[in-house]
């Protein structure tokens, strides 16, 4: 009986051996690709028929499963199968074949191909087959892949990320792409059998419309706010109700989940911070987030601003009188004493400016050092204000305690502080449209043409100072020294020079004239004519840029002012200024939604449909 058993034991090791040697022959020892593979990567009109006849002599010699599911082992393809490589070659027919033949459609081709580190590397088409078919706008392909296993569309990469973060992804805002994005979107949302498609988030905590709102993808996130399914199946899915119509007017109900700022990651909060988009202004304009916008800012963000216009003021009147009826001559310096006329009026102003500066400091610096939005980008594009207050904050607090402590330097400080306190009421001129421009301008000129000049013009300045420097000769006792006598000196001609208050004399007392005033020319040449008219050209081509965008900046300026404020309201006040209404689309889905009026011309005159003579919000879910 063992000698039986042996014998089918060494038979059955023999077979799979064989099984093994087959199946290695037929694949590449370096990259892992089989002859099926290279079959469908050199597509002919034969291909068909040669599927068919690798698969037949796998099927019968017992290695079906192995062959049809090998992947590459190379690194850049790695996990890639001949299930992808027929969606990749767009072979339908083929596709549906391996399936029934039992090709596996949770395969992950997690090669670097497919998650390039830059764009240059590869394409992210998400990992699974079901992503690649959707994002290449293989319609027939991804309905034969939900229809053999509807749990696919839940299935998440590497990245966390599913099939409609993938669309999300590969969306480019190209009018012709966005097309069979959008409904390559709707389709696969309304067949998934999960109805919390929408919500799964990936590894960032991401779900799609957030994803849309972090990469700028315009259209796809207009897609998603307004969408709206009258079908009771999937109503479930929209996220715009149209309540009543009546002629071009609407009144509808959006939802406010994910969108609004009591949610986490709220898209508000996504789009206003997020300094790695240039469309930002564009996305502000989608509904509901303009009207949100709208609401917070007449319901509680201007009364905010107006108040703290109001504080910010009076506190730079502190400062300036208290710096003005300061201690002078023999006056003692500390501010308990009162033996000076405005003695009171010093301590009292002293105190407040204190308290002020105070709480500047400790709300900027939250604000700059750890908030969750904050980065040096987004600091020099949108909150410089927050640096400079911070550095008003510091300067004020520097010379109290030098003033405290009877140090006399204190007045550098308080001098400093005050100059910056006033320009940083320019901060306030973000409240209106026609002011707030200005500072706009102001801010993109320093930061793109100014400093640019200033870091070219200080090594002009700084090499030919030193030049310059060099060839004057040591003063002799008991004569006039010359202008240029040190190197601090040359530093300030020089810059008289550029500023046209200098002049070209020889100086005599140079060891070579001729060199010192050939310097002095190319210097006035290089500065004088060359950079300072450059700068000039800059700032009016900045200007003019900024001129046309001149709206769009503002509405994101305030926004950001809205969201700053809102975030320092008490949790209390926050949940009564909280916007919206409830509503209820079914027995088990109550939303908090907000109504907007609008009126529509165009669509009313070309799509005239039924209206609902008595609307009833409450109960969209009878509609």
């Amino acid at each position: 009986m063992w000698f039986v058993k042996y014998n089918i034991i060494i038979t059955i090791y023999n077979f799979c051996t064989f099984l093994e040697f087959l199946l290695h022959k037929l694949t590449a020892k370096d990259t892992g690709k089989t002859c099926l593979m290279k079959a469908l990567l050199n597509i002919n009109e034969k291909t068909p028929e040669i599927v068919c006849i690798l698969l037949s002599f796998a099927e019968e010699n017992g290695f079906m499963e192995k062959f049809i599911n090998a992947e590459y082992t190379e690194e850049n393809y790695k996990g890639q199968t001949a299930l992808n490589i027929a969606i990749e070659r767009r072979q339908t027919e083929l596709v549906r074949y391996l399936i029934d033949k039992g090709a596996n459609i949770d395969v992950r081709a997690k090669g670097r191909f497919f998650s390039p580190k830059n764009k240059f590397e590869g394409f992210y088409f998400g990992e699974s087959p079901l992503a690649l078919a959707a994002c290449t706008n293989q319609l027939e392909v991804v309905l034969l892949l939900i229809d053999k296993k509807p749990t696919n569309v839940t299935n998440q990469d590497s990245l966390g990320n599913t099939v409609l973060h993938a669309l999300v992804t590969v969306a480019d805002n190209s009018e012709a792409q966005n097309a069979f994005i959008l409904d390559m979107y709707d389709t696969i949302l309304r067949k998934s059998k999960n109805k919390s498609l929408e919500h799964i988030t990936n590894k960032e905590g991401l779900t799609p419309m957030q994803l849309a709102a972090k990469t700028g993808k315009t259209e796809i996130l207009r897609y998603i706010l307004s969408r709206e399914i009258k079908d009771k199946e999937n109503r479930v899915l929209s996220r715009k109700f149209t309540d009543w119509a009546y002629g071009p007017v609407s009144s509808s109900l959006y939802d406010l989940q994910d969108v609004d700022t009591c949610w986490p990651k709220s898209l508000l909060e996504i789009v206003v911070y997020n300094t790695n988009i240039d469309n930002r202004y564009e996305l502000l304009t989608l509904e509901p987030l303009h009207t949100l916008l709208q609401l917070k800012w007449k319901k509680f963000a201007r009364y905010m601003f107006f108040m703290s216009f109001l504080l910010c003021f009076i506190y730079n009147i502190a400062l300036t009188l208290v710096s003005y009826y300061r201690p002078r001559g023999d006056q003692q310096l500390y501010p308990l004493s009162f033996s000076h006329d405005k003695g009171w009026l010093q301590l009292v102003g002293q105190m407040f400016i204190i308290v002020f500066a105070t709480y500047l400091m400790i709300k900027e610096s939250v604000v700059i050092f750890w908030g969750k939005n904050s980065n040096l980008k987004s600091l020099l594009s949108d909150a410089w204000f927050h640096v400079l207050f911070f550095i008003q904050a510091i300067l004020v607090i520097l010379s109290v305690f030098c003033y405290l402590f009877g140090v006399k330097e204190y007045l550098a400080f308080l001098v400093l502080a005050m100059a910056l306190g006033w320009t940083n009421l320019l901060y306030y001129t973000r409240g209106f449209q026609s002011l707030g421009i200005y500072s706009v301008m102001i801010q993109k000129v320093i930061l793109n043409d100014v400093l640019k000049f200033l870091f070219v013009y200080i090594l002009f300045l700084f090499g030919f100072g030193v030049a310059l420097a060099s060839l004057i000769e040591h003063c002799v006792d008991g004569e006039d020294c010359v202008a240029y006598q040190s190197f601090s000196t040359a530093i300030v001609e020089l810059f008289k020079l550029t500023i046209g208050l200098g002049d070209l004399e020889i100086q005599q007392e140079s060891r070579y004239p001729v060199l010192f005033l050939l310097l002095l020319i190319v210097y006035v040449i290089l500065t004088f004519v060359l950079l300072l008219n450059m700068l000039i050209a800059l700032m009016g081509e900045t200007v003019e840029k900024i001129s046309n965008e001149s709206e769009h900046i503002w509405r994101l300026q305030r926004a950001r002012t809205i969201l700053e404020f809102e975030k320092s309201l008490p949790d209390w006040l926050h949940r009564k200024f909280q916007l919206g209404e409830s509503c209820t689309i079914s027995k088990r889905d109550n939303r908090t939604c907000l109504r907007i009026n609008e009126v529509k011309w165009t669509e009313w005159q070309n799509h005239v449909s039924c209206i609902n003579e008595e609307p009833v919000s409450s109960l969209i879910a009878g509609m």
